[in-house]
């Protein structure tokens, strides 16, 4: 007589890829469609955001990323940017980039955002950067202002003094090679106040049809969005724009 069989273990459940692999991810994952609304996401932002899970389905993803514009959001600008969330009862910053999701054809379904949170002490650390620099330009300003003001009269008395002399007078020669280096010391300061104050931005000639075509290129997408078609005639004197002078 044989001897009763063992009775069958239970199946494993099936491995769900690829969401248990994104879910135990730290970074976020979110999955927008054409629309640019939410159709998937992790848990890691449905634990920053406390929220309940899927309840960010169907969400708009600019609710997810604030300032975020469509071109981004769509992928077509695979720039990086920071946004700052209300997350676990403090401000978090998200440093997002945002990519194309297409199917085997090649055409566009949607967008996939990655992000990964900055911690506090890589904010902290970012914002003494920032210090260190704001405090070294104003440091660059002072020191340039403070050496240039007694320049101006070192160099007023070099050229008196220089004009007393003989053209053949060899100390003429060295008070020559004196203002020289008073010139190169003025450039340096000059770089320094650059440094702390960018210099404003200077008018030049520019071709009016390449600046509008780059501006209506990047509002191609919200005019799709609101289904408003744009015409392109700008006339034979949409051409060339000269600099305006103050």
């Amino acid at each position: 007589m044989d001897a009763p069989g063992r009775p069958a273990e239970p199946e494993a459940p099936p491995f769900q890829w690829p969401a248990q692999v994104l879910d135990a991810l730290e970074q976020v994952v979110v999955a927008l469609d054409r629309e640019r609304r939410v159709i998937y996401n992790n848990r890691r932002i449905e634990e920053l955001l406390s929220v309940e899970p899927g309840a960010l389905s169907g969400q708009p993803g600019a609710r997810l990323f604030p300032g975020a514009d469509a071109r981004w959001l769509k992928g077509a600008s695979r720039e990086p940017r920071d946004f700052r969330i209300e997350a676990e009862g403090r401000q978090v910053t998200l440093k997002a980039e945002s990519l194309p999701l297409r199917d085997e054809d090649g055409t566009l379904i949607g967008s996939v955002v990655i992000a990964e949170t900055i911690s506090e002490t890589e904010e902290g650390e970012f914002q003494k950067k920032i210090d260190r620099l704001v405090s070294l330009g104003e440091l660059s300003a002072y020191v340039a202002h403070e050496i240039r003001n007694p320049l101006t009269g070192i160099r007023t008395t070099v050229q008196f003094v220089g004009s007393k002399f003989r053209p053949s007078d060899p100390r003429r020669e060295d008070l020559e090679d004196v203002i020289k280096e008073l010139d190169r010391i003025e450039q340096i300061i000059t770089g320094l106040l650059m440094f702390a104050r960018p210099p404003a931005a200077r008018p030049q000639v520019c071709d009016l049809r390449q600046v509008l075509d780059k501006t209506l290129d990047m509002l191609e997408l919200q005019l799709g969005d609101a289904h408003v078609k744009l015409f392109r005639d700008y006339g034979d004197e949409c051409r060339w724009s000269t600099p305006i002078r103050t």
